[in-house]
This record gives C-alpha cells, structure tokens and sequence, in this order.
C-alpha cells in the first residue's frame, strides 16, 4: 500500500467535504424559520394596530355624536326636558335601521332632533345604545352611549355638561 502524505492544507482541515454534506442546508433552514416567526410578529402588530385604529374611531364618532346631541339641546334649551331618552337601541329612521336618506317627519324641533340624531347614531356606531338624562332642576344632560366595541373592557362614552 502506498504511503500517502498529507498537505498543511489537508492537516489544517481533516474533515473532507463528504462528512459535512448537509450543514448548509440546515442553516438555511434555521434562518427561514427566524425569517418567519419574525414576520408573524411584524403582522400580528399590524393586526392589533388595526383593532386600535377602528376602535379609536368609533370612540371618537361616539364623542361627536353625543355633542351633536347637546348642540341640538342647547339650541332648544326651553324644551329640554324633552330630550330625555331612556336606554334603549337606536332606533334609527321609523324605528328601523340606518336610513340614508332620512328626512325629518315634520314634529316638533326635539321630536325631529332625536329623530335625525339616532339615525345618526344607527348609521354610524354597530349596535349602538343610548340614554339621554335630563335633569330639570340643575339643567345637567348626561349623554351615554354604547355600541359594540368586540372589547368588553371599553367603556361606553359618557357626555355630561350643564345647559
């Protein structure tokens, strides 16, 4: 058998090619799955950020309705009284759903303004409830309304001021 010399590059490196078959692949491996598990974080925030956005703006069209409400009170403060509203459902236009292109029914003033504000409120917040006290002695209005948030720890908006 004839003797064989190795190199210093052989001596330097004895594992040959063939005992590392594989290694790379597996690397690729591993970094696609760092890869991954790092983009289901980046969407998972996304989503969440989305959640936010959407309760955000029913919260604040929730506040701008409930002072749409107390504009209309103050503009027919004489009659305030009948503005109270109980807690119920929206009713939105006839006692149906959001109507579009809803025209006052030709009441009174505080008759049409509920009218036309919950139609408002079944158009633009899911499910939305609402209570509208009054009290007579103190002129204090308290506006609350409530809609399906998908959270239950929110909150309903609740608007109070002094007429």
């Amino acid at each position: 058998m004839p003797a064989t010399t190795l190199t210093a590059k052989q001596r330097a490196c004895p594992a040959s090619l063939a005992h590392q078959s594989g290694l790379g692949m597996i690397e690729i491996l591993i970094t696609v799955l760092v890869l991954a598990i790092g983009i289901l974080g980046v969407a998972s925030t996304q989503v969440v950020s989305l959640q936010m956005n959407s309760q955000s703006q029913s919260r604040s069209q929730a506040v701008l309705l409930a002072e749409d409400l107390l504009d209309r009170i103050r503009a027919n403060s004489d009659n305030l009284v009948a503005y109270a509203l109980a807690q119920d459902d929206a009713q939105g236009a006839d006692g149906g759903d959001c109507n579009t292109s809803f025209v006052p029914a030709n009441a009174n003033v505080a008759a049409n303004d509920i009218a036309a504000w919950e139609n408002s409120l079944a158009c633009l917040l899911p499910e939305a409830e609402r209570t509208v006290t009054v009290d007579p002695l103190t002129n204090v209005v308290t506006v609350t309304i409530d809609w399906d948030q998908n959270d239950q720890a929110m909150n309903p908006v609740v608007v109070r001021t002094q007429i």
